[in-house]
């Protein structure tokens, strides 16, 4: 596409960062569900231990307190015999749960432990938070630790070892989250696709709006913000196609009308002009003054309609439908004849276009050379690979052509020079893809600030001179409707207008299909 946009699979379009977005949010989610469940799972042993180490707490806390009593009293015996009663009670819990039991003190210090137990001397407070929460893993232990308000700490462990989950489980949980995600995605995919296709179809007719087809429409089906705002562009490309077409129309039809009352006014003249026959020979000189001043200026009323009409017809896109193959400087040869000032250097160049425009393209760029620029006038055309090389202008010339112009046979200053580049045997570079044309004046160039402005309508740098200010627009028109480029720039400290035409033509932008 011509237009900078992304398609709707683009990295960056709506499309994929709502996908992107949904379906990491899945996969998180799913993570997360794993996580929490094998959480739940591993906890469940771990819970039930805690409850039974509680309840042993509880029930050897008070002999724990008396022990502790009768030491603080130094009645040594007495607490070694409570420890004694403990150890028994830890020993039956022991045979009766399958449990390695043993009490700490509040410095984490061993106090005692059950029969064939070999817990650690020092309890250690350090834990991993992950111990147990990873979906495949083991832990090497489960057990707990409970503390009593004294300080002192139990340990219990189940000599049962964990069981080990299967690897079919394992396998299972694998490919159950696979096909719930391939599933979410599918559904996802769908779900995004339907929300963002229309908004890039949407997208597409605003480009071609853009470029100029105004008639375009978008699909309305729905009753959701999308198509609400499908309507709403569907009715105001409506309302800027009626606009556009009835004002085209009515410049067409007020253009052509103009032309009629012209005709009477050229009549008139000549009718006057008979008329004044009787008149001295003074009066017929000041009326005849008169008379040619009249039709300078129904001529130049003339060519502003024809200019004024071309340029409707370029908007409205009826004025390069039909091309055809175009001799290009024989064309440019035809027109600088009338201009005696301007030297033509040329080589054969060939394109396809429409041989008026051009013809049209060609006559106002001398006519602002002539007006507004310096003479003497030089008309470059050649032909070039690619826009890097369509800015200089070759300097091996030919032979000269010389041109008679003028009605009584003088030969005029306009000359015709032919390139002859000739092209080494290895040169081995592309047919050339544009054909340029410089007009050059000894002016000394168009202000910086100024050189997009001078191709709007009837824009006009110095106000006494003559012109519409519609000829440079309608260049520009001109060369957009054959997908060329026209810039102003100083060549060699003089004023320089470049026209790029590619040789083989895309379809026409202001073409109506």
């Amino acid at each position: 596409m011509s237009h900078n946009t992304y398609t709707s699979f683009g990295f960056r379009s709506v499309f994929a960062r709502l996908f992107i977005s949904v379906f990491l949010a899945l996969v998180a989610f799913a993570i997360a569900m794993i996580l929490l469940m094998q959480l739940v799972h591993n906890n469940s042993d771990s819970l039930r231990s805690r409850a039974i180490a509680s309840q042993i707490m509880t029930q050897i806390d008070p002999l724990v307190q008396e022990a502790e009593t009768l030491s603080a009293n130094k009645q040594d015996l007495q607490a070694r015999f409570v420890l004694a009663v403990i150890k028994k009670s830890l020993d039956i819990f022991d045979e009766s749960l399958h449990a390695k039991i043993a009490l700490y003190s509040p410095a984490g210090t061993l106090i005692l432990q059950t029969e064939n137990t070999n817990l650690p001397a020092q309890l250690s407070t350090q834990s991993s938070w992950s111990d147990g929460i990873m979906p495949f893993s083991t832990p090497t232990n489960h057990h707990v630790v409970i503390h009593s308000q004294n300080g002192y700490s139990l340990w219990y462990e189940s000599r049962t070892p964990p069981k080990k989950r299967p690897l079919s489980a394992a396998f299972n949980l694998f490919t159950g989250t696979l096909l719930l995600l391939i599933i979410m995605t599918a559904v996802l995919w769908w779900i995004s696709h339907n929300i963002t296709w229309r908004i890039n179809q949407m997208s597409h007719q605003m480009a071609k709006l853009g470029e100029g087809d105004f008639s375009v429409r978008v699909s309305e089906k729905g009753n959701d913000e999308i198509a609400v705002l499908a309507y709403g562009f569907n009715q105001s490309a409506q309302k800027i196609e009626q606009l556009i077409n009835a004002n085209s129309l009515l410049l067409a039809h007020a253009s052509h009308e103009f032309r009629t009352p012209i005709t009477r006014i050229r009549l008139q003249i000549e009718m006057m002009d008979m008329l004044t026959s009787k008149l001295n020979d003074e009066d017929k000189v000041k009326f005849d003054k008169r008379a040619a001043a009249i039709n300078r200026d129904l001529t130049g009323l003339n060519d502003l309609i024809e200019s004024i009409l071309l340029v409707s017809r370029l908007d409205a896109g009826h004025a390069v439908q039909h091309t055809e193959l175009v001799d290009l400087r024989e064309l440019v040869r035809l027109e600088c004849q009338h201009y005696p000032k301007a030297t033509l250097f040329a080589e054969p160049v060939e394109l396809m276009a429409q041989p008026k425009l051009l013809t049209h393209l060609v006559r106002n760029l001398l006519n602002n050379a002539m007006i507004h620029g310096v003479l003497p006038i030089e008309v470059y055309l050649y032909y070039a690979h690619n826009q890097k090389d369509a800015t200089t202008i070759p300097d091996n010339l030919g032979d000269a052509e010389i041109i008679v112009t003028d009605g009584d046979g003088k030969k005029s200053a306009n000359i015709l020079k032919r390139f002859s580049r000739q092209k080494d045997k290895d040169d081995q570079k592309p047919e050339p893809t544009f054909a340029v044309l410089a007009f050059i004046d000894h002016g000394t160039g168009i202000p910086d600030e100024k050189r997009t402005d001078i191709f709007s309508p009837f824009v006009r740098l110095k106000q006494e001179k003559k012109g519409t200010g519609l000829g440079l627009s309608l260049v520009s028109q001109i060369v957009e409707a054959h997908s060329g480029q026209i810039i102003t720039d100083t060549w060699q400290g003089k004023t320089r207008f470049l026209v790029t035409l590619p040789i083989k033509q895309r379809p026409l932008t202001l073409e109506k299909t």
